[in-house]
């Protein structure tokens, strides 16, 4: 299954437009998206535009929190320490049936 992992910012979602106007229709199955936030607000009105624009195109989209924690840990084993970011990491998998 490919997955497609994106800030949810105007800029990147401009970008993952482009990106998946491109993408294979014969054989290759749609991706995922995977949108991570990248702060502790909304996303930008141009960037939810793009997302829900852009649902046709993939199979499904999931989104990871702004996770605090994972700005002062040195691997992905420490992050997973903090509950917020255990939590994050089971609803992840959950989203994308792993």
């Amino acid at each position: 299954m490919p997955v497609v992992v994106c800030r949810y910012t105007a800029q990147e979602m401009l970008r993952l437009t482009t990106y998946l106007a491109s993408w294979p229709t014969g054989g290759v199955p749609r991706p995922w998206l995977v949108l991570m936030r990248d702060a502790p607000l909304p996303p930008p009105r141009p960037a939810r535009f793009r997302r829900r624009a852009l649902g046709a195109r993939v199979l499904g989209v999931t989104e990871v929190p702004y996770l605090v924690p994972l700005r002062s840990v040195d691997s992905p084993e420490e992050g997973l320490t903090f509950r917020v970011v255990a939590q994050a990491a089971v609803r992840l998998r959950r989203d994308l049936g792993l």
